[in-house]
């Protein structure tokens, strides 16, 4: 099964700096960036039987929000291929404690992200194999 890196956010400015952070942590595994919730569902359910998610996954978007997505995900069938990290602007410990009773919601890590931010993923007990180099 083959294992994808979502990038979800509205912001297409953060969207382009998550692109240059992770370009220069060293990740060499492919990449999709989508700008709604809805699109990467669209994308995932298209998806869903050929492959392993990791969603890095904002909070508040329009139309559809993270939490909205999350929803909709945590109780799918193959809700077992679906892993996120939460990056978002949110400070907010209601935001954190939220995201905890998640199951697919592995980190939470607050915007600006850094190099480092990636470069820890990648050590990850849980979502590491995701940026491991295709081969």
């Amino acid at each position: 099964m083959d294992s994808k890196i979502l990038v979800i956010d509205d912001d297409s400015i953060i969207l382009f700096i998550h692109r240059t952070m992770i370009k220069n942590s060293g990740i060499t595994v492919s990449v999709d960036y989508f700008l709604s919730a809805e699109v990467a569902l669209e994308y995932i359910m298209k998806h869903k039987d050929t492959c392993n998610f990791l969603l890095l996954l904002d909070i508040n978007m329009p139309t559809m929000n993270g939490w909205e997505l999350l929803d909709i995900l945590k109780d799918c069938a193959f809700k077992e291929n679906i892993n996120v990290v939460m990056v978002t602007s949110s400070i907010n410990e209601s935001d954190r404690t939220k995201a905890r009773t998640y199951k697919q919601v592995y980190e939470y890590l607050t915007k600006p992200i850094k190099v480092a931010d990636f470069v820890a993923l990648q050590s990850h007990k849980k979502v590491g194999r995701f940026f491991r180099p295709f081969k």
